[in-house]
Parts: structure tokens; sequence; C-alpha cells
């Protein structure tokens, strides 16, 4: 029998944003140490592999360049594992994992660092499993490998369409982060908003919670004042949300801080 030809495919675009703090010229140069240990070639291109291999595609070419004085990028050329999949329907195999790092210093006293990220697949496993493998979701030895984003942006997109060979009838998958073993993970991490056209588009905002920002800042850096890390949060939040901090929660910020040993 010829198998019918499916030409579904499902990518996750997914940039994250993370501030790294200096408090005057001369100690740039420690930021950008940060920056670079983080954020190198070397451990983004093994995030790319897991990310092939957590949702079941073969590596077939890498490609990748350094740009100075900062940025990397890489594409993964990938092709679906589809033997374990013995149905009447071939699902076609093209797929690429690619990632791209830049660098700003817009806000004072900070560098911040953006990657971009993009999962195009047409494996039969679910795109979002590769979430675990690039954010840093707890304090586990082997999270060292992955990114501690302040800021996340996703898109999600499931584009062409999934056919049942003998009905001919379209398969509806819906998925969403919610349906996700780890969504309490991000949860207790983020403040997350979400907009949904449909099952096939959706979009995830999410701002990592202030008390988990001050701690991830003053891990860093133990002289970051609090008026530096309440402005990271509001620049995130206002530049890649399109949302506004209002005064009252300005304030309740404040008023956490005064209360907590983040206390400057």
């Amino acid at each position: 029998m010829i198998k019918k030809i499916n030409n579904a495919s499902s990518t996750l675009i997914i940039n994250t944003f993370e501030g790294f703090y200096y408090d005057n010229s001369s100690n740039i140069s420690i930021a950008k140490a940060q920056l670079e240990e983080r954020y190198h070639l070397d451990k983004l291109l093994t995030i790319a592999r897991k990310i092939s291999k957590t949702i079941k595609t073969e590596i077939l070419h890498e490609s990748s360049h350094n740009f100075e004085p900062f940025g990397d990028s890489a594409s993964l050329l990938v092709q679906a594992d589809l033997s374990p999949y013995n149905n009447a329907v071939l699902h076609l195999k093209e797929s690429h994992i690619t990632f791209h790092t830049y660098i700003e210093d817009i806000l004072n006293n900070f560098l911040i660092v953006r990657l971009e990220l993009h999962i195009s697949s047409c494996s039969e496993s679910n795109v979002f499993n590769s979430l675990p493998e690039i954010i840093s979701l707890n304090n586990q030895k082997n999270d060292v490998d992955k990114v501690k984003p302040h800021l996340i942006n996703i898109d999600y997109l499931l584009r062409g369409a999934k056919h049942n060979a003998s009905t001919k009838q379209v398969i509806k998958e819906e998925c969403t982060i919610d349906d996700m073993p780890f969504k309490n993970l991000f949860y207790d991490l983020y403040n997350i908003s979400k907009q949904y056209e449909n099952s096939a588009t959706q979009h995830y905002s999410m701002a990592i919670k202030i008390e988990n920002l001050s701690k991830s800042l003053i891990h860093s850096n133990e002289k970051i004042p609090i008026k530096s890390i309440l402005k990271l949060r509001k620049f995130l939040v206002e530049s890649y949300i399109e949302e506004t901090l209002d005064s009252k929660e300005s304030e309740n910020y404040k008023r956490l801080f005064k209360s907590t040993k983040y206390r400057n």
C-alpha cells in the first residue's frame, strides 16, 4: 500500500531576555564575562542538540558562526525520526533548529541578551517538550547548561494538516503549555499571559516574578540596588510585552523588598 503524505509542521519561536548589571563603566567587563559564559556558542549548540533528541529528530548538518564583539548564530538541519510510527500516513521529514544571540545596552547599567530560537519540526513529538531543555526551571546541577531568562516570549504555530489515512478527516490536536507536565514549574517562576487566536496559533509572554528576579540579580552582583532591579523589570515588561507596570504594582514591589532579605 502506498502511504498518503501529510504536510503538517509545528514551530516554536522562542525569544528570551536576560539582564546583566554593572554599577559603572569600569565594571562592565564583569557583566560581559558573565554574559559570555552563560551564552557561549558551545553551550547553545548543546541545547540545540538536546532539543533535537527530545523531539525525536536526527541531525543531518550543523552550521555555526561567532560574531565580534558578541553574537552567535547556528542552524541545525534535522529530519524527523519516523521509525516508531507504523501507520498508513507518511509525515514529511524536513525540520530545522536555529538560534541567534543579540546584545543591547539601551538601559543604563545593564547589558541585555536576547536569544532567539526557532524549532520547526515535522516529527510526531510535541515541540513544547523542548522547553525544559532550554529554560532552567529549578536549581538542579544539570541546569547550568540551560539559560535563566528574565523574560520569555513564545509563539507556537501549527501549519498544514494531519489527516486520518482511512477517513481522510483532519486530525485535531490541541496542545498548550498548560497541558505539559512541567507547567507548574513555569508558573512558579513567571507571571504568564496567554493569547490564542486558535489552537494552531498561540502566544505566551512570561515575565519573571520580582522575587525570582531579585534572587537572580543579587546572586550575580550583591551590590545591585533595589531601584535597579525594579528598573530592569519595568523595562523588560514595557519594552517586550507591551504592558505597563502601574504605580500600585511598583509600590507593592518596593514593600516586598523592604520586608525581605533583598533589602539593600
